[in-house]
């Protein structure tokens, strides 16, 4: 059969399936019956016979062998009813979800998803009459997700519908006189089976120096696509597999499929992500002896078995391909991490295989078939990943000390680069993961990436990828414990922040705003007015908020979480007095000189950054703000690191107030890149104060005036102090950069 489709899928009746499953569920229940009755009847009369001459064997092995295929029969009947039964369940549920998509969710967009034949469909929006047909790029992006989301449940259609009918062929046996061949008890097991058997072929072969075809290898890939997160049908796969086993094909694929490239590359890349996801779904159900197997490979050297191979990789370095998919349970992070760690450590940097000049030739190569994330040798990239998905586990891991007692060095201190004297000393030196030797722009260091993802998940109590959350997690005493460590160490020595964790450094400020707020309060009288919560070090702060503020992206999101911080708490003070003590106007006033505080240590330091940079640094910055604007539009919470939920007060989030602000962020980067702008230093200062004030009157209006205030004095004192803030940051900032010319860290 060929390629479902939309309209299949659609307009198929499975209440037909439904009937047949209902057929073959009673025909499985009478033979079952018939079985009993001739293993009791008949076969039980013909072993107590007195069989004489011919009938002692003829008739004897007659009943026998007659006894065995009413067994056999009842088995395939009742192999055949649970394929379908498992297949009609999928299958309703995937239809629904269709029609959902199609009908509810693409009308709530404004657009149609339409077939185009061979499983795919495209979206468009249809004209009315009278309409611009002009459309944002985040309407584009979700109706794009929206066509992703019906591909991919058609193409898990297909697989049920391939699924089905090559295990029915199998339990057939093309054998039309005999029953008795392969059963299975669910179709995970018959999915399961055959993505076993395709990978044990497929180490076979390496063997050999072969490998499955493609049709093969789109096959496997299809398979694990849609079965990686169902825990039998992943548990099944990789005890079949072994924990050796496991390691050595993803190595072999992943290797092959970057030598390679093309398609290859493609199905490798899809591959890994299912066998990562598979991993985690499969982890709580393998049990603590197959993680000690795997910690134990993790410390050897992997005999790859692939005819010419040169390298033995150690088994953590390809585990941590596996470990960049998936959601892992604490308990098996905490060990393998901290184990992987420890094996670092012991070999002072050494532990990890690299390939020598003889790969050359071969750009890409490597054990991690992902896009990014560099080519797998640095074992920690994927180990960080894993980390910064359970904020729980990666909370934990960073606070560990993994040398014992008499070492005051923990996993932050050795992977951020503070070390056990705060300057360094033991501290990881991160080498660049690519292919040796190095070919030009291969000289990146992931890892710093995946670092700063562990960071967010740990400080903010939630995955560095998440979507909307509400309300945000408490941030507990451990999370304090690191993000205060975070501020600290920035401000003593700004180059431990690497350009690649510029982004999730941004969001931690965005997140931690009531804090930082409440650092740099202006009275002691408005401490309740961010729910009271835990002060930093002022100078700290302020340094640390002038290291963020010279990277565009980290300046983008922390501005992006203060002005949004700031309007939604204007919102609450306005619509929930009763929920802050003192006067609504002088909250509303503080919260402005508050907001511009921040926003003037941060416009501070780009200014300080565009006159060693020049004109270009400026573009950078307003790009970094206006991408993340519309990130943020795309996905509401899920890119940029707010703070929206962390009002002192229960409640809803104030999306209409984010809206807002966003939108007119995105327009005031728009003017401040606009050609009419002069791109000096000096001018792009006064653009940011300026942004800082008409942002706080934003707010204001988002927020609506209390009771009894007049509204244009009030916006006239909002506007005032909003930029008197901003002054006392920029002098804040200057303070504490001589501050710390004058005292470094010891």
């Amino acid at each position: 059969m060929g390629s479902l489709t939309l309209t299949d899928l659609v307009e198929v009746d499975l209440s037909k399936l439904g009937t047949a499953v209902a057929d073959w569920k009673k025909a499985a229940d009478n033979l079952k019956k018939l079985a009993g009755n001739a293993d009791s009847g008949m076969y039980a009369k013909s072993e107590r016979a007195r069989w004489k001459g011919d009938n002692a064997t003829v008739t004897r092995d007659f009943v026998r062998k007659t006894k065995k295929e009413f067994a056999d029969a009842q088995a395939q009947a009742q192999t055949t009813y649970q394929l379908l039964e498992d297949a009609h369940s999928e299958l309703v549920g995937i239809q629904k979800k269709v029609k959902t998509a199609v009908g509810t969710d693409a009308a709530n967009l404004g657009c149609r998803i339409e077939d185009i034949g061979g499983g795919a469909v495209r979206w468009f929006f249809p004209h009315v009459r009278g309409d611009t047909d002009e459309r944002t790029q985040a309407q584009r992006d979700a109706a794009q997700a929206l066509a992703d989301r019906v591909a991919g449940l058609i193409g898990h259609a297909s697989e049920i519908d391939a699924s089905v009918a090559r295990a029915l062929g199998k339990s057939h046996g093309n054998d039309p006189n005999n029953f008795g061949h392969t059963n299975y008890d669910s179709l995970d097991a018959a999915q399961e089976e055959r993505a076993a058997e395709l990978a044990q072929k497929s180490l076979k072969l390496y063997k050999e120096g072969k490998e499955l075809s493609e049709e093969e290898l789109k096959e496997l890939r299809t398979i694990l696509k849609y079965n990686a997160d169902d825990q039998p049908f992943a548990t099944k796969l990789y005890r079949d597999l072994g924990p050796e086993g496991a390691l050595r094909f993803q190595a072999q694929i992943s290797l092959d499929g970057t030598a390679e490239g093309g398609t290859q590359l493609q199905l490798a890349r899809s591959i890994q992500d299912s066998m990562g996801i598979a991993l985690a779904t499969a982890q709580p159900k393998l049990g603590d002896e197959y993680t000690q197997e795997l910690m134990k490979l993790g410390r050897s050297n992997l005999d790859l078995e692939m005819l010419g191979n040169r390298i033995e990789p150690k088994g953590y370095q390809v585990l941590g391909t596996l470990l960049r998919h998936g959601t892992y349970e604490k308990g098996f992070l905490d060990k393998v991490g901290n184990d992987m760690i420890a094996y670092e450590r012991e070999l002072d940097g050494g532990a990890w295989s690299r390939p020598d000049g003889s790969y050359a030739g071969m750009k890409g190569f490597g054990l991690n078939a992902d896009a990014t994330g560099g080519g797998g040798w640095d074992p920690l990239t994927g180990l960080l990943e894993a980390y910064g998905r359970n904020p729980d586990a990666s909370t934990a891991f960073l606070q560990a000390n993994v040398a014992g007692p008499g070492e005051s060095m923990t996993n932050l201190d050795y992977l951020m680069g503070m070390g056990s004297d705060g300057k360094g000393e033991g501290a990881r030196t991160w080498i660049p993961d690519a292919t040796s030797p190095m070919t030009a722009g291969e000289d990146k260091v992931f890892g710093k990436d995946a670092l700063g993802h562990a960071l967010e998940a740990a400080t903010t109590g939630m995955p560095f990828d998440h979507g909307p959350v509400s309300p945000h997690p408490e941030h507990t005493p451990e999370r304090l414990a690191i993000m205060e460590k975070v501020v600290n160490s920035l401000a003593g020595d700004p180059k431990l922040m690497d350009d690649k964790m510029a982004d999730s450094m941004g969001r931690m400020a965005g997140e931690y705003m009531p804090e930082i707020n409440n650092t740099l309060r202006q009275s002691d009288s408005f401490a309740d007015l961010y729910g009271n919560p835990t002060s930093f070090n002022a100078v700290a702060t302020t340094e640390f908020l002038d290291t963020i503020g010279r990277n565009p992206e980290s300046y983008a999101e922390a501005t992006l979480g203060a002005e949004n911080y700031s309007a939604t708490l204007m919102h609450q003070v306005v619509n929930n007095p009763d929920g802050f003590t003192g006067n609504p106007a002088d909250n509303l006033r503080h919260i402005a000189y508050g907001t511009g505080t921040v926003e003037g240590i941060l416009g501070g330091a780009r200014h300080d950054e565009i006159v060693t940079k020049g004109q270009l640094s400026d573009q950078d910055y307003n790009d970094q703000l206006q991408k993340r604007a519309d990130m943020f539009n795309t996905v509401f919470g899920s890119t940029v690191g707010l703070a929206t939920e962390r009002v002192p007060i229960a409640g809803e989030i104030v999306t209409g107030v984010t809206e807002t602000v966003v939108g007119e962020i995105v327009e005031g980067a728009e003017r401040n890149t606009s050609a009419e702008t002069a791109h000096n230093a000096g001018e792009s200062s006064f653009k940011a104060r300026e942004n800082a004030v008409d942002q706080a009157l934003n707010g204001l209006s988002t927020a609506g005036t209390p009771n009894g205030v007049d509204p244009t004095v009030l916006r006239q004192e909002v506007d005032t102090r909003t930029g008197d803030g901003y002054d006392h940051g920029k002098e804040l900032q200057r303070e504490a950069k001589d501050h710390y010319k004058r005292n470094p860290p010891k």
